[in-house]
């Protein structure tokens, strides 16, 4: 399968796009947008803190799986879709959403701003952005879905590095109100054309290997824009401190206290607790938990540690109360946790 065939795809109206256009044209319109994304995705839609319809990873994939026929248990951190053309009622997600425009252009609404993508624009939404899509006939686009925890997992090199990229991963991972958003307008550059073309290649003969080929490529090609066009990105500014917090969170997290975080941000330990409280939506404590719970998922999943080892890897001392900790976020031990990834 070469890119000519992929492009030719894009282009043409599918099977599945031809049945929705013809169900929207000839019954009613959904009564709301929630019940054009059920028709869509064919699952229930949910509603976010802020009442708009939020679409989950199980939406993803069901739409991947209708798009595609790939088998169910098989591992996905990251999709590729055509980007419909129709139009797209407010929604948010739990992914991040990557939105490449091929040709033509788009008008699209973020946070309720208004943004024109025209060919070779790059746009990555964070999970907690607001987006509507006008119809655009003569747009074409991919869209890459992304699990939060693909970043935290896979490609934690990302998080490392001291741009501005990863600042606004690390914000948008661990801060659940970050709405900021990264636009890279790359032109006609055919590298990057290239890669997103591999990629979508991939998923069209997915097996075992193609999330971990794919997860490859999108770290190639997110430090190629970063390398490329860091300069030019069209983005609200990040605060600074939350990228500094956080890298010494992940850097230190056995053993931080929120005393040593305050001393080394040169802080009183209250200020510091409030100061954390405003800028993530949590206790230090919450976020601590959350951070070593991301690292227990990726010791379970990719290495031989017992669980003994782990849990003091992340800082306690009583392996029971990892273990009853572990129990209360995924309502199975680490042990049962770490079988059904192996069966999978």
């Amino acid at each position: 399968m070469d890119h000519e065939y992929v492009y030719e795809y894009l282009r043409m109206e599918s099977p599945r796009e031809k049945y929705l256009h013809t169900h929207l044209r000839h019954n009613a319109p959904p009564g709301n947008s929630t019940d054009l994304f059920t028709l869509l995705t064919k699952l229930p839609v949910d509603y976010d803190s802020r009442h708009v319809p939020l679409l989950t990873w199980n939406h993803a994939l069901t739409v991947m799986r209708d798009t595609y026929g790939t088998v169910p248990g098989m591992e996905h951190n990251i999709i590729l879709l055509k980007q419909p053309r129709m139009e797209i009622p407010e929604h948010s997600h739990t992914y991040f959403e990557l939105i490449y425009t091929l040709s033509g252009s788009s008008v699209h609404l973020i946070n309720q701003n208004p943004e024109t993508f025209s060919e070779g624009d790059f746009c990555i939404l964070p999970p907690a952005a607001r987006h509507q899509q006008n119809c655009c006939p003569e747009g074409l686009a991919v869209k890459i879905l992304v699990r939060p925890s693909a970043f935290t997992d896979i490609c934690t090199g990302l998080l490392k590095c001291q741009d501005l990229l990863s600042h606004f991963l690390l914000d948008s991972i661990y801060n659940e109100n970050s709405e900021q958003y990264l636009l890279f307008r790359t032109g006609q550059n055919n590298e990057i054309r290239v890669l997103v073309f591999d990629m979508f290649q991939e998923m069209f003969t997915a097996d075992v290997y193609t999330d971990r080929i794919i997860t490859g490529m999108l770290m190639t090609l997110l430090v190629k824009l970063s390398r490329n066009w860091q300069a030019a990105v069209e983005s609200a500014m990040i605060k600074n401190m939350d990228h500094e917090i956080l890298t010494f969170l992940q850097e230190n997290y056995s053993t931080i206290t929120l005393e040593e975080l305050a001393r080394h941000l040169h802080y009183t330990v209250p200020y510091c607790s409030r100061y954390i409280k405003k800028l993530f939506g949590c206790t230090f404590s919450q976020l601590l938990h959350q951070i070593r719970f991301q690292k227990a998922d990726l010791f379970l999943k990719n290495s031989s540690l017992t669980i003994n080892q782990i849990s003091k890897m992340l800082g306690y001392e009583n392996p029971e109360n990892f273990m009853r900790a572990f129990k209360k976020i995924h309502q199975m031990t680490p042990s049962q946790y770490r079988e059904l990834y192996h069966e999978k």
